[in-house]
């Protein structure tokens, strides 16, 4: 079994080939900075899906249109000690979130992400969040035309 603190070098040594060739996506930075206990991936339908884990498995499934994540609502919360993202104003609950082990799901304007171990304050999450906001706008205008169809 794994431990969680070797994680990150493993990590790490799968990604330093790249680092060379290119940055790393904010994407990357992401499931690397929380080291598998919250794993992030965008489908095709350019959702953003987020599997938070315990001791026991996938416990939480948040969903989103990444256009519906409110770049300036993404902050870290000390009270709760998590990183928090917010929904788009004209969009009040924009994530889908699916509880497992009460079987529910629910509709709500936010979603909180346990502060990764090694990210004390939650600073390069928010950024990294905030980047992939950014990498996702900037690839949505290189393939749409200035009238917004699709190239």
């Amino acid at each position: 079994m794994v431990r969680h603190g070797l994680l990150p070098l493993f990590l790490g040594l799968l990604l330093a080939p790249r680092a060379g060739m290119a940055q790393a996506t904010a994407l990357e930075r992401l499931n690397a900075l929380f080291a598998g206990g919250v794993e992030l991936r965008i489908d095709q339908a350019q959702r953003l899906i987020v599997d938070v884990r315990d001791a026991s498995g996938r416990y939480r499934q948040d969903v989103v249109a990444l256009a519906s994540i409110d770049p300036e609502s993404i902050r870290f919360s000390w009270e709760e000690d998590a990183v928090i993202m917010g929904c788009r104003p004209d969009q009040e609950r924009c994530f889908r979130t699916e509880l497992f082990k009460q079987s529910s799901v629910r509709r709500t304007g936010r979603c909180n992400l346990p502060r990764p171990l090694e990210d004390d304050g939650g600073r390069a999450t928010v950024e990294a969040l905030q980047a992939l906001l950014a990498e996702h706008a900037a690839l949505a205008a290189e393939t749409r035309t200035p009238d917004g169809r699709m190239k």
